[in-house]
């Protein structure tokens, strides 16, 4: 399994335009390794500038949105795809990802990527 096949597991849906609420209120993301690998070669290869880290801002949020969002980590593509991480503007996909469907995410992440 790839990180990328871990990654199409998880409902894909259109976020607001501009939004970055969820970049500006929980920190850096966390992320494992490969993921830190993919975010670094991206950084370099697209010259994206990483800020410091103020409060509770995402280094890699800029006015327009995630500077990363190509190779952005697994937390960040799960937040607002499930109950547990539900976007506080609830913005949604269609279907909901199954409490125990997140568990199995997390579980292949941590048993495959960490």
């Amino acid at each position: 399994m790839e990180i990328e096949d871990l990654y199409g597991l998880i409902p894909t849906f259109q976020c607001n335009p501009g939004c970055i609420e969820c970049c500006v209120n929980f920190g850096v993301p966390s992320r494992t390794r490969i993921e830190e690998e993919r975010i670094r070669e991206y950084v370099r290869a697209n010259g994206v500038e990483r800020r410091n880290v103020k409060g509770l801002r995402c280094p890699y949020v800029t006015t327009s949105g995630c500077a990363i969002y190509e190779v952005r980590p697994l937390i960040c593509r799960l937040y607002g795809t499930s109950p547990n991480y539900l976007c506080k503007i609830q913005v949604q996909p269609v279907r909901l990802l199954h409490e125990d469907e997140e568990a199995d995410i997390f579980h292949f992440y941590y048993a495959h990527f960490s």
